[in-house]
């Protein structure tokens, strides 16, 4: 590892140099971006999502540097290449993976600045590149090193002691039995990833696959009957998929014990049971969904009250100023401001694409607020409470802007 601090190095050191410097990034991007997409992170340590995130930002704008470097360098070592096709490929593969990463990551951390379809689809193309990336670098790291090149030869010269001396050509058995421990690593790294791999493709290609998750753990009856708008959906069905998040465990709700309460500043309180709730009437409307992360679904039919109904119903009083969103884990919590709250796309959901919210997406009765990040559609809604002073919500606590406006 001093080579990592030297100076006044010849060509061959450089470029390890710069190999080393950039394995070392790549090391902490990778672990930084499992980090961010782990739920078990998120909900055990949502204290320093926030922080990690921004790590993970830092991180690879300066992992920029060595590719920077190396670039005047390419046709030199390109043909120190010249009679090492492997290498070659290899060069070209590493360099594509990360010109592909840096640039989806640079269009991700700047999301606020691009439309939501570009910054979807370079969330798509930088997991892509990850899940290629990462497990092809890991193997390329295993067979490199030194150990796994002296466990190679001597499972080769354990072999040889066994057998006839042999001419080295190709197809022999001694280059199988080398071909046979890269493919052993291949394989084990390949099943270590599969898990990772099937969940991500779950997450944005159930459609495709036709393995949509419909099923609703809770348990709500009557079921709300969709409006003729709702089903079929008028928006024709929603565009991609939700990426499920959760900070708790989801809550275990059914119509027994779940209740929708609106109180505070206001001059008539009112608490409904699931049966008197299903009976308000409700509104429909077509609108995108976006997250904060960087995915976004699109035309999505949503069936519900809005906002701005149920508060002109309740009486505010001239005091309130704020409108605090309470979700049914007994945590989340998020704040609108009176204004905010009164526009006219914001909704209390019930209903998404004609079918009862599931319980992963926040059902049955979620916040819907269109024109802001998601971390303001508050999940599992069962309390409405108007205030005079500013609530900060669990993200902002957390470090997430205040200002949660799409554009």
């Amino acid at each position: 590892m001093k080579i990592l601090f030297q100076r006044n190095l010849n060509f061959g050191k450089k470029l390890i140099q710069l190999h080393y410097y950039n394995a070392i990034f790549f090391f902490v991007l990778s672990l930084t971006g499992l980090l961010l997409f782990s739920s078990t992170f998120r909900s055990t340590f949502p204290s320093i999502r926030v922080l990690v995130k921004d790590l993970h930002i830092w991180i690879g704008v300066i992992s920029c540097l060595p590719l920077l470097f190396y670039l005047p360098k390419v046709k030199k070592h390109v043909k120190t290449l010249s009679r090492k096709k492997n290498n070659r490929i290899n060069l070209k593969l590493v360099i594509s993976i990360l010109i592909v990463l840096i640039i989806s990551g640079f269009l991700l951390t700047f999301h606020r600045q691009t439309p939501p379809i570009v910054s979807s689809w370079a969330l798509i193309i930088h997991d892509l590149a990850t899940w290629g990336g990462l497990p092809y670098v890991i193997y390329h790291s295993i067979t490199r090193s030194k150990w796994f090149k002296n466990a190679e030869n001597r499972f080769i010269h354990k072999a040889e002691m066994k057998e006839e001396p042999l001419l080295i050509e190709d197809g022999n058995p001694i280059l199988k039995r080398r071909s046979f421990l890269r493919l052993l690593s291949g394989s084990m790294i390949a099943i270590l990833f599969l898990p990772i791999i099937s969940k991500w493709t779950q997450l944005n290609f159930a459609s495709v696959s036709g393995k949509t998750p419909v099923s609703n753990g809770n348990q709500f009856s009557p079921i709300p009957k969709p409006a003729a708008k709702s089903l079929p959906p008028i928006g024709g069905g929603r565009k991609g998929e939700f990426r499920y998040y959760t900070v708790t465990e989801i809550p275990k709700l059914n119509d027994k014990n779940w209740s929708f309460t609106i109180d505070g500043l206001v001059e008539n309180p009112s608490t409904f049971k699931w049966d008197k709730f299903v009976q308000l009437k409700r509104d429909i409307q077509v609108s995108d969904f976006h997250c904060v992360t960087g995915w976004s679904v699109y035309s999505v039919t949503w069936e519900g009250i809005p906002l701005r109904t149920l508060l002109q119903q309740s009486g505010i009083k001239e005091e309130a100023k704020y409108v605090k969103l309470y979700s049914a884990d007994g945590v989340y919590t998020d704040t609108l401001t009176l204004d905010q709250a009164m526009l006219d796309d914001v909704m209390v959901a019930v209903l998404i694409d004609g079918d009862l919210i599931t319980e992963k997406n926040g059902g049955p009765v979620r916040l819907i607020v269109p024109k802001m990040y998601a971390y303001k559609s508050v999940k599992w809604l069962n309390r409405i409470e108007l205030i005079d002073y500013e609530h900060i919500g669990y993200w902002e606590k957390r470090g997430y802007s205040k200002d949660a406006w799409v554009h």
